[in-house]
């Protein structure tokens, strides 16, 4: 690997997974960390 690409990645790490919820976040001014919701984790 060379360091152009060593470069580039380090760059890149905070890319958005999922970018039309992070934008709807982004309008409401919502954080993007979850509020803790204990149901999430029932089985």
């Amino acid at each position: 690997m060379t360091n152009k690409m060593k470069k580039t990645k380090h760059q890149h790490k905070n890319v958005n997974h999922n970018p039309q919820v992070e934008s709807v976040k982004a309008c409401f001014e919502e954080p993007k960390a979850k509020t803790y919701d204990p149901t999430d984790f029932k089985i």
